[in-house]
């Protein structure tokens, strides 16, 4: 009895342990990043080129190509050519059995014999009825009957005319010419099939003008769609070729949209040049159409402009948007936001609260910023309404966007954005890393760096992330939790 009481102390003792050792660590973590020093990734403003492109697929085509058919039906008796043949205008490249026409035409001309000898007799039919009507040998209606016989009689013969030259033309057209110079891009008949021609031509032949010049349609996303215009270059691979860059230029942007499962594209003309005949007709093209491109201008990594302070930051209040003396922005305003989407801003009052503000709140708050406040607002709200349709957060932590698109082109002008400066702050003898907000100018932007207009000047160092260290990462395998579990206990 007693070994057995002595047995459950333990087990009670090792329990309490073991709940004092979780909640111990659990204290820890969520305590250390406060007391911690962040280490931040940098980036020094920079001078660089910047290509900025929209990117787009397309099938390469021949610049002009004729579907070769045949108006009558028939056997192919003969072939001239084949697959990559070269071809002339007017040169014979198929024949189509004619002996059905040589037939027409021989009975057309028999018709037309028999309609030419009834046109004689009532030639002289008309003449000997007018000469007995002179003598009053006959009546009118006797007159009158005989010349209707011959004005008929013309006009079987003008018939068994027409009907002998349509089997003359049916039988030239057995004769299949080539329309243009080029090349035979497909052949669909064999010698010995029977060509039908109901109410579609069938199709012979498919021959492309010249294969030097080539162009693509290719798709580009209406959100893409602005940025393009005639005469931009564009780069292209084909699978082909995966060493081997292609160049080409806009020759051409529809207005005509198409629509597939709710995306909509519009047809963009790129036109290609062949010399080396390595491209041919069908090929898929992944064309990068370069919409702006700048030489040596001043740059930031697109992760800064990504960037938000983690909720441990200390950051400056003031950004280098000034404020109009005697404003209410100049007076009145709210402390100044270091974390969250807010940060750089005059806290909004809902914000602390954690609720939805209603229109007017958000009215009388907006009108206490300056106008470069007021603007940095509106971009939060956008990036807000994105992540929302996206499915996304509107949170924005130290690597929030990270491996995102980079930003789109602005075809309306400069955009206005947030980036945090690092500065050292002395505090007890000690450097203490201090961010600091700059609003600046935005131009154009590749999949790396993003240009800087105003707002920065050399030197400046931005911050791109949060450099997370090694023992953190370790001991968070599952989640946010040391634990392994985002509720402090390892999942089964």
């Amino acid at each position: 009895m007693t070994a057995n009481k002595s047995s459950g102390g333990w087990k009670w003792a090792l329990v309490l342990l073991v709940v004092g050792a979780a909640g111990g660590g659990y204290y820890w973590y969520t305590t250390r990043s406060v007391h911690s020093t962040v280490d931040y990734k940098t980036a020094a403003l920079s001078r660089g080129d910047i290509v900025q492109s929209v990117t787009a697929n397309g099938q390469l085509t021949p610049v002009m190509s004729v579907q070769v058919g045949s108006q009558i039906s028939g056997i192919i008796k003969d072939i001239k050519v084949d697959f990559n043949s070269q071809v002339t205008s007017n040169q014979v490249i198929a024949q189509i059995d004619p002996s059905t026409y040589q037939q027409n035409i021989a009975q057309a001309e028999a018709d037309l014999a028999s309609a030419m000898a009834a046109l004689e007799f009532a030639q002289l039919s008309s003449k000997r009825a007018l000469e007995l009507r002179k003598n009053e040998l006959i009546s009118t209606s006797e007159l009158e009957k005989a010349q209707v016989d011959l004005h008929q009689a013309e006009a079987v013969v003008k018939m068994r005319e027409a009907a002998l030259n349509k089997n003359k033309v049916d039988l030239e057209r057995t004769t299949i010419y080539a329309p243009i110079d080029g090349v035979v891009i497909s052949r669909n008949i064999d010698v010995g099939q029977t060509v039908a021609v109901s109410f579609n031509t069938p199709t012979l032949f498919l021959i492309a003008n010249d294969l030097r010049n080539m162009r693509i349609e290719a798709m580009v996303s209406e959100a893409d769609v602005g940025g393009l215009a005639v005469g931009q270059k564009v780069n292209f691979t084909v699978d082909a070729f995966v060493n081997r860059q292609f160049q080409g230029k806009i020759t051409q942007v529809r207005y005509a949209p198409i629509t597939n499962q709710n995306v909509v594209s519009y047809i963009s003309i790129v036109e290609v040049n062949n010399d080396d005949l390595k491209l041919r007709p069908g090929m898929t093209a992944n064309a990068t159409i370069v919409t702006a491109e700048r030489l040596n201008v001043p740059r930031v990594p697109n992760a800064a402009l990504r960037f938000r302070p983690p909720e441990s930051a200390a950051a400056k209040g003031a950004t280098n948007a000034t404020a109009k003396a005697g404003s209410a922005s100049a007076t009145n305003q709210a402390p100044i936001a270091t974390s969250g989407p807010y940060a750089g801003l005059p806290t909004p009052p809902w914000a602390a609260e954690g609720r939805r503000p209603t229109p007017e709140e958000r009215d009388k708050w907006e009108a206490t910023l300056t106008p470069e406040q007021r603007e940095q607002a509106r971009q939060i709200r956008e990036r807000m309404r994105q992540r929302m349709a996206e499915g996304g957060t509107g949170g924005g932590g130290p690597g929030a966007g990270a491996g995102s698109r980079p930003p789109r082109n602005n075809p309306e002008g400069p955009a206005t954005r947030t980036i945090y400066v690092l500065e050292k702050n002395l505090a007890n003898g000690k450097e203490v890393p201090l961010l600091k907000p700059v609003m600046v100018k935005t131009g154009i932007a590749d999949a790396s760096y993003t240009e800087i207009l105003e707002g920065l000047k050399e030197g400046d160092v931005v911050i791109t992330g949060v450099n997370l260290p090694a023992t953190a990462v370790a001991a968070r395998p599952g989640g946010s939790s040391p634990f392994g579990g985002p509720t402090g206990f390892r999942p089964r």
